[in-house]
């Protein structure tokens, strides 16, 4: 298994298989906050516009791979405003059914958030659905559980659903902006 990050070049080459990976996530259940099933050309359009965040700088996206190809993916949106630099919040992290309880989440969010470090973002966030075994996850990764948002993911069902809002402090901030002022 090998875990790529992916850039605005080689996103479109993956799109179709990220595409079967949320399907693949739609299809058995994951706690995937999307209204309807979609089709696969509605899926790959889903990831493909994500791209001009990439350009940008805005958005890192990790793709695991294994012989059967594209197993699991996650994302970081890179907060840009001035006053929020220091934070990024986890989207999407995905595995398809045969990488489930197989570590490949764990490596993903381990490399997610040596990124975050090295981009000086030291406070992760991210909702999740409330009671999935998403929070499970999470917790056991070390984010702490903030609170619920009632009515807040509309997930495959067409229903809304509350939502669990985690975090985790990657690096005390101020020492880090006290340390570079020295």
């Amino acid at each position: 298994m090998k875990i790529v990050l992916l850039n605005a070049a080689t996103l479109p080459v993956y799109c179709p298989e990220l595409a079967q990976l949320l399907l693949d996530a739609l299809h058995s259940g994951a706690s995937v906050a999307y209204q309807r099933s979609m089709s696969q050309q509605e899926a790959e359009s889903s990831f493909y516009r994500l791209r001009s965040e990439l350009e940008k700088g805005e958005r890192l996206i990790w793709i695991a791979r294994d012989e059967q190809g594209v197993s699991g993916s996650v994302s970081l949106q890179l907060n840009m405003q001035p006053e929020a630099l220091n934070r990024g919040t986890i989207k999407l992290l995905l595995l398809h059914r045969r990488a489930r309880r197989t570590g490949v989440g764990k490596k993903l969010i381990a490399e997610l958030e040596k990124a975050a470090c090295a981009r000086q973002r030291g406070l992760l966030s991210l909702e999740v659905l409330a009671g999935s075994a998403g929070e499970a996850f999470y917790r056991s990764q070390g984010y702490r559980c903030l609170g619920e948002v009632p009515d807040f993911l509309c997930s495959a069902d067409g229903y809304y659903h509350p939502a669990a809002i985690y975090f985790k402090r990657l690096f005390a901030v101020n020492q880090m902006v006290r340390s570079i002022a020295s």
